[in-house]
């Protein structure tokens, strides 16, 4: 009994040896050929994806493909981009499929644009924009563009379908705000692929070529710095096209009395464009720093301005417009010229001064001399674009926005008959050819402005 005692204990202890010895064994043991492969393969240089980022990326890309276009595949936008009222569109309208009427409005084929208010070559791609930001896209969409030269534009977002399937506009302004957060990490992946820093495949051949472009143009190379410093200048700008229509509306009984005020006091009528830049020319307009009214007063100045006390004089559309044509007739005495007066009303006198006075300022065309590190941001550089580009658009406003018109007041707006339903298979002329085709059609004498 003892001798098989004894036996079993050695059984075990032996049992327990041989699975010790195979543990070490197989610990130790030399790699596969799959394992060896994995081991030499080197890893990706600093900077570069993995498949495997690649993959966590891809929800990111999922979702934003749902809202982003690329600047270079925009016609897939403008159907959804120009249905302002969310209804399906039954046709496509020639000023809705590219911007070539734009570009020939720029060029003032009827003359009705004062000289002060002729758009220079030099600010012909920055008024492009604005003509864009004002002229195209609503509310609901935004426009990614480099905050340095808003010209390079990278690609567009269009909110309207999130609007759509949002229980409430709370609800959509929210995935909106997370939608472009996403599309601009998707863009920022595609400027560092398109330079050549990443392994990803995000984008066509033709969409590689096309943003290089707009980097070099941005940031001025393709080293990891530059498209470091071009991504660093991404920014949205949401569009407008919406309240400027709305503007258009309320500024039809509103606008001629004040340019009656200037008309008097000898100063260009395009000044009076400024309020719907300012306020969509909406009287009840206020801001978050406190400006009210029309032309945006603070305060301060509406004090100083208009009447110490009384908030009602200082919201008053037509003392607004007494106040401001008085107060850029006094900005225009002491600075170079039209376009840098009109920033002054934005951006302050007092900077303006120093500004033309430190660097040499003829006009705005000389902005871009002006360094980053002054205290003159983006709003400040656009102010004038952006009135060039709304003085454009309400003077043409016949053509391009016939639904802000109103019919029954024919000497205080123009109308004009309504352009026919067009697309690009049946219509044997361009854009451009049809729109000027119709202004030279309508009712409207080519020498006929406001004035």
């Amino acid at each position: 009994m003892r001798e098989r005692n004894r036996n079993r204990r050695y059984t075990r202890a032996t049992v327990l040896l041989l699975s010790g010895l195979s543990f070490l064994l197989v610990s130790f043991s030399p790699l596969n050929q799959d394992d060896i492969i994995s081991r030499e393969t080197p890893a990706p240089p600093s900077g570069f994806l993995t498949e495997e980022h690649l993959l966590q990326i891809n929800p990111i890309r999922a979702e934003a493909s749902n809202v982003f276009v690329t600047s270079w595949n925009k016609e897939a936008l403008w159907p959804g981009l120009m249905d302002r009222e969310g209804k399906a569109t039954s046709g496509v309208d020639t000023l809705a499929t590219s911007f070539s009427d734009l570009d020939y409005l720029m060029e003032d084929p009827f003359n009705r644009l004062e000289a002060e208010f002729k758009i220079p070559h030099s600010l012909k791609d920055r008024v492009r924009f604005w003509l864009q930001v004002f002229g195209r896209v609503t509310s609901k969409g935004k426009i990614i563009h480099d905050k340095r030269k808003p010209e390079i534009i990278y690609g567009y977002l269009n909110f309207q379908p999130l609007y759509k399937e949002a229980p409430s506009s709370a609800t959509a302004a929210i995935r909106a705000a997370h939608a472009e957060k996403s599309s601009l990490k998707t863009l920022a992946l595609m400027m560092k692929e398109a330079a050549g820093l990443t392994r990803t495949r995000l984008l066509t051949d033709e969409g590689r070529s096309e943003l290089r472009d707009l980097i070099e143009r941005a940031g001025g190379g393709l080293d990891e710095k530059s498209v470091n410093r071009a991504i660093k200048n991404l920014r949205t700008q949401t569009g407008q096209n919406d309240h400027f229509i709305e503007g258009l509306r309320r500024s039809q009984l509103l606008l001629p009395q004040i340019e009656m005020l200037f008309k008097d006091k000898g100063l260009p009528i395009g000044l009076t464009r400024i309020p719907f830049v300012e306020s969509s020319f909406n009287p009840k307009a206020y801001s978050k720093i406190g400006a009210l009214g029309l032309w945006q007063f603070v305060r301060e100045t509406a004090r100083h301005m208009i009447h110490p006390t009384s908030e009602q004089l200082w919201r008053n559309p037509l003392e607004q417009s007494k106040a401001a044509a008085k107060l850029l007739k006094t900005y225009r005495g002491v600075l170079p010229d039209w376009g840098i007066t009109i920033t002054a009303y934005n951006s302050g006198v007092g900077r303006m001064r120093r500004l033309t006075r430190k660097y040499g300022l003829d006009s705005v065309s000389d902005f871009d001399s002006i360094p980053i590190k002054e205290d003159f941001g983006f709003a400040g550089r656009n102010f004038f674009v952006e009135v060039l580009a709304v003085n454009l658009l309400e003077q043409y406003k016949d053509a391009l926005f016939p639904e802000a018109l109103n019919p029954e007041e024919p000497f205080l707006v123009f109308k004009g008959v309504n352009l026919p339903e067009w697309s690009r298979d049946q219509s044997p002329l361009e854009p451009h050819e049809i729109l000027e085709q119709f202004l030279i059609d309508s009712s409207i004498p080519a020498d006929t402005g406001l004035d």
